[in-house]
């Protein structure tokens, strides 16, 4: 019986230390390292409208016009690649050409998924009485995504002047700057 009081002893005793050692060591917490939201992917698909304002040079009277503008198009997107369309109306001021109305097809290159560089080509004319005032359009134009669905869009574009037959005759030059709300 002198072993079996011994042993119990000695693991009394062997509990009884281990207990104390732990209660002398302090709980450490494990940190909680936080995760950052992943970016949101900006999407270029699909239907937008937006409002833009700039201002128009004729290359053949050289006067400038300010201007403000409605935009609808639609865009399909194709990894890093955006194909779109767009119709835009302009209220020209200070001009008996009051409205300016365009259609252009873009293709761009999304170089960050908020950021798209593109190239535009198309059609517009200033529903004028008074000469052609139709135009062959080519610009080059840059949009940023600044919140899920809302980008800013710059642009420049050149209007060549159609059925006046003298080179540079009514050229226009545009600089438009207007913001987008994507569907």
């Amino acid at each position: 019986m002198n072993f079996l009081k011994t042993t119990l002893l000695a693991a009394a005793a062997t509990v009884a230390v281990a207990s104390a050692a732990q209660a002398a060591d302090p709980i450490m917490p494990v940190p909680v390292t936080p995760v950052a939201p992943a970016p949101s992917i900006f999407d270029w698909n699909g239907l937008y409208a937006g409002v833009r304002v700039g201002v128009e040079n004729n290359t053949a009277t050289t006067d400038s016009y300010g201007l403000v503008g409605l935009e609808i198009g639609a865009n399909a997107a194709f990894d890093m690649f955006v194909l779109g369309g767009e119709l835009a109306v302009d209220y020209l001021f200070a001009t008996s050409d009051f409205a300016y109305v365009e259609g252009t097809v873009r293709a761009g290159v999304a170089l960050a998924p908020q950021v798209l560089l593109y190239g535009t080509v198309g059609y517009g004319s200033d529903l004028d009485s008074v000469g052609s005032g139709d135009h062959i359009l080519a610009g080059l134009g840059a949009e940023f995504a600044v919140a899920d669905s809302v980008s800013l869009d710059a642009r420049y574009v050149h209007g060549w002047e159609q059925g006046s037959g003298s080179v540079n005759a009514g050229d226009i030059h545009k600089f438009t700057i207007g913001a987008n709300f994507h569907f």
